[in-house]
């Protein structure tokens, strides 16, 4: 497997996402780098999969806050409901606001 590397400016819009037109089952997710357009296309599994592990996952900093936050968000994904429930108890979130 080749892996290919890119580096993604920050001098402009250089990340975007969105529905393929012509396709409604498929994402692309582009960037900008190094002078070109580099498209990554996503079925919608994918698509979901990729936005389920970034929603709510904080700013990666080496702080290990952010890294526990990030594993239980993490397995939270994974988890059937009872799985969930045990959490937020052992979080101490009150039955009442769940």
């Amino acid at each position: 497997m080749t892996t290919n590397s890119y580096f993604v400016d920050d001098d402009r819009p250089a990340v975007s996402y969105g529905p393929k037109p012509g396709h409604g089952d498929r994402w692309v997710l582009a960037f900008s780098a190094e002078g070109e357009r580099v498209e990554l296309e996503l079925g919608e599994q994918a698509m979901y999969d990729l936005w389920i592990e970034v929603r709510g996952v904080p700013w990666p900093h080496a702080d290990n806050h952010n890294r526990l936050v990030r594993q239980v968000v993490h397995a939270a994904n994974g988890a059937d409901r009872e799985m969930l429930e045990d959490a937020l108890e052992a979080l101490g979130v009150p039955a009442y606001e769940r």
